[in-house]
């Protein structure tokens, strides 16, 4: 039985997805990009799908989807090892539009603010395989698995990271379903679902000392056509994955071209999913860092309202410097506390800025 997607004071966006993909649904083991004809082959045995009624099957979508023209592999990973507690970027995008793939990979301290990375831009599809399940093999990533298990090994210039995922949970579907217009524009169709809950081990070779592994990792698998306007600074976003105390996880999106729209798919314990306003982030963006790299303003602090949830929360990265060079982009690791549905809660983040 299905279980009951809830919207809770979104615009007409959120109806139409949700009401009127009954009608034509995005197969998404195809790799089609935008809403077709058909139904989506049921989830494999085994794989929690958290009962609502998807329009993709997240084990057999991790493999590259023909005709995507951006194709992605993401992971944000909060670890402790040797008594320091880490924030970890590992991703993998092919961008055929650009004619480029990147596989990146970060690792900061999030106690002092020590922050490391490895920045390759390949050739499309370099280091991709065509296989089940996530294949990934360049010289800073090698990641293989499926939706039971992965193993990935991620490198940077001072050491090598050995870790095992371990997915726990419902999987989490953006806006209820995977499918939705990103900039709330039909030509610019997203396919996004994540793990946000995978139990992480292994080890951390850093300056020659190799400590044991623990924590927790969000993946994120999304694919779909992109503005042009994110290469000339007309149109940008922010993302969220908000992983908070009273065990609530949420997607949150906000994104600016003409105008601004925010909005977060809330993934509950029992594996029901709500779909939410949020208030414009961008109206509660402070602290901002200037880049001595590119000169790019990045802020560094929100405050995240969901008038709908009583939530009023404060996002901070734990330092300033975590920006990717190619292409210029913020992924930082931040904290969260405030208050959500009337109660204190703490938490934890990435924030990804795209302009």
């Amino acid at each position: 039985m299905y279980k009951t997607i809830q919207t809770a004071g979104l615009s007409a966006l959120a109806a139409i997805i949700l009401l009127g993909l009954s009608g034509g649904s995005i197969s998404a083991s195809t790799g089609a990009e935008a809403p077709a004809t058909g139904q989506a082959s049921p989830p494999r045995a085994g794989l929690d799908t958290n009962t609502v009624p998807a329009l993709l099957d997240p084990d057999a979508d991790l493999r590259p989807q023909v005709g995507a023209t951006n194709d992605s592999w993401y992971a944000v990973a909060h670890l402790s090892a040797g008594g320091h507690h880490y924030g970890s970027v590992i991703h993998y995008l092919q961008n055929k539009v650009a004619g480029l793939s990147i596989s990146d990979v970060s690792l900061v301290d999030e106690a002092t603010g020590w922050h490391t990375k490895s920045e390759l831009t390949l050739a499309p599809g370099e280091g991709l395989s065509d296989s089940d399940g996530v294949s990934i093999h360049t010289d800073n990533i090698t990641w293989t698995g499926n939706a039971a298990s992965m193993a990935l090994r991620a490198v940077v210039p001072e050491g090598t990271m050995h870790l095992t995922f371990l997915p726990t949970g419902p999987v989490l579907y953006n806006m209820g379903t995977g499918y939705f217009p990103l900039f709330d524009k039909d030509q610019y169709p997203q396919v996004e679902y994540a793990f946000p809950t995978m139990t992480t081990s292994g080890s951390l070779s850093l300056n020659g000392q190799t400590d044991e592994v623990t924590g927790q990792t969000w993946f994120d698998r999304q694919w779909g056509p992109q503005p042009a306007g994110l290469a000339t600074g007309h149109a940008s976003w922010t993302w969220m994955d908000l992983n908070l105390s009273n065990g609530d996880r949420l997607s949150l999106w906000d994104t600016i071209d003409i105008t601004e729209l925010a909005w977060a798919t809330v993934l509950h314990p029992d594996g029901s999913q709500t779909i939410v306003e949020v208030t414009p982030v961008a109206e509660g963006a402070s602290d901002v860092w200037t880049s001595p790299a590119t000169g790019l303003h990045y802020p560094t602090h929100w405050t995240i309202t969901i008038p709908s949830l009583d939530a009023s929360l404060s996002v901070t990265t734990v330092t300033e410097e975590q920006e990717f060079l190619t292409p210029p982009r913020y992924e930082g690791s931040a904290t969260v506390s405030g208050v959500y549905q009337g109660n204190e809660v703490t938490g934890y983040t990435y924030v990804e800025l795209v302009f």
